[in-house]
């Protein structure tokens, strides 16, 4: 299965005394000694997947969907500076909507079609208890009306489906155990089989499964995806977030566990240091030091 391509991100060339290690390294690999390679982390999953989001900033204004899927359903921003970008993730400090700019029609029906889905998060709560219940990522009209809702409510998370045998507002919902939302950066994945299996996950372990029967039939087709918030924006969710995904079906325990593994989008520390000043460099003396060592 072909690796999916985050999109390429900004390098900065680092000189002055960082020079002086290259080169070091270099010496010492010339000279025989094993050099150790960081294991490779694995491919994510891609079959199924309808919508992709990372946040390491925005691009011409809006969060565009890299999941190269028909048409795109990139997310728009209300209050740009709302928001803070760190290494690769978002930081949500006050009430912010992040949405489709109109209804997520495709993303609707694909998962109504299939029945069944995964929603996939890689999180930090800013604080282990928070009400609303706080979205995560809603498929919604407004705060009493949605297809699916994957929220905080205190200490636990919560997946909120409407079905034939659910109400409009997804309930009752599936629960994780109390304690489970905390301070830390969280991968979160919740999957809806067509015989109505779900299943929460956290950092590709099963924490929680329920049987929400019946059908997805009626879910409208004018709702909107939104992150971090409800359509209304009165449903504020506060922390980091890195990665929001959406598949078609669900995925299996070792898809889980797959992208659990492959971590959430990362930026190069050297990316996120400023530019190094182009300066002259002896590079014979600045190695005397090392090897008189």
């Amino acid at each position: 299965m072909p690796a999916l391509p985050f999109p390429p991100l900004p390098r900065h060339t680092l000189l002055g005394r960082s020079i002086r290690v290259a080169v070091l390294v270099g010496v010492i690999a010339s000279s025989g000694f094993p050099r150790a390679r960081a294991a490779e982390p694995p491919e994510r999953v891609v079959d199924g997947l309808q919508v992709l989001y990372t946040f390491e900033a925005l691009v011409k204004g809006v969060f565009p969907d890299r999941a190269g899927v028909g048409e795109g359903i990139d997310l728009r921003i209300d209050k740009p500076q709302g928001v803070r970008f760190q290494a690769g993730r978002m930081g949500l400090d006050g009430p912010v909507v992040i949405a489709s700019e109109g209804p997520a029609k495709r993303l609707t029906q694909a998962l109504r079609q299939a029945q069944q889905f995964a929603l996939e998060v890689w999180i930090t709560p800013a604080e282990g208890e928070q009400t609303g219940p706080a979205r995560i990522v809603s498929l919604s009209l407004d705060t009493s009306k949605r297809s699916l809702s994957l929220v905080q409510e205190k200490g636990r998370y919560e997946l909120r489906l409407r079905t034939s045998t659910t109400s409009d507002n997804g309930t009752p919902a599936t629960p994780t155990p109390d304690g489970t939302a905390v301070h830390r950066p969280t991968h979160l994945v919740a999957t809806r089989t067509p015989d109505g299996v779900v299943r929460l996950s956290l950092d590709g372990k099963e924490v929680a499964t329920n049987t929400v029967a019946g059908d997805m039939n009626r879910w409208p087709d004018d709702c909107r995806l939104v992150v971090g918030n409800e359509v209304s924006g009165d449903r504020p969710w506060r922390g980091e977030i890195a990665l929001v995904a959406l598949y078609a079906r669900a995925l299996s325990a070792d898809e889980i566990a797959q992208n659990f593994a492959a971590g959430p989008p990362q930026i190069e520390e050297a990316a996120a240091l400023p530019p190094g000043h182009p300066q002259q460099v002896d590079v014979v003396g600045a190695l005397i030091p090392f090897l008189s060592g």
